[in-house]
């Protein structure tokens, strides 16, 4: 029984790895399509015996880490976006100043990220997750920035929330997979 356990686990682990491989490929298959196949992935795998049960119940997870949101990291975490969001505008105006700090941004947000989130970083649903709040906020900061131009102060005020509501998600999403992986 254990054999199995093992060997499916594995087999369960290369599919996800497979779908993230072509994701992050370039592959044909859209974010939606991925989820769907991790959906069905998830529904397709047969529900844990009850000795993997007992087992997991067993290990010492804090369900207060869990639901809970720590409220001083989400503050840094909208801090953090408001500097960026500064920092942006200011050097927009400059444009080919702009480009040529790419390296230097990426480099100090990097930094940051590893300085915020430790170890969660490193793994791959650490990197699958920050790769999604970056898309997200990408796209957001974009709808902001045009926003902006056109002066329309209530679809500001909306994508503005939009953004909060994206910060909160994506600080309670890395606070459990690193309260589920046991990392700093």
């Amino acid at each position: 029984m254990a054999a199995f356990a093992a060997h499916f686990m594995n087999a369960r682990l290369r599919t996800r790895f497979a779908i993230v491989s072509a994701l992050s490929l370039g592959g044909a298959l859209s974010l939606g399509g991925a989820r769907s196949a991790l959906g069905q992935l998830e529904a397709a795998a047969p529900s844990p015996s009850a000795e993997e049960a007992r087992a997991r119940a067993d290990e010492p997870v804090a369900p207060a880490a869990l639901a809970a949101l720590d409220r001083t990291l989400l503050k840094q975490l909208q801090e953090l976006e408001a500097t960026r969001r500064i920092e942006r505008k200011a050097a927009l105006e400059d444009a080919k100043a702009w480009e040529s700090n790419r390296a230097q941004r990426a480099t100090a947000h990097r930094q940051q990220l590893a300085s915020l989130w430790g170890n969660v970083v490193g793994t791959i649903d650490g990197q699958a997750r920050l790769r999604v709040h970056a898309d997200r906020m990408a796209r957001l900061h974009r709808m902001l920035d045009l926003a902006e131009q056109s002066h329309d102060a209530a679809l500001s005020a909306k994508i503005d929330a939009a953004a909060t509501r994206e910060l909160t998600r994506h600080a309670e999403s890395m606070q459990k997979l690193r309260a589920e992986a046991g990392l700093r």
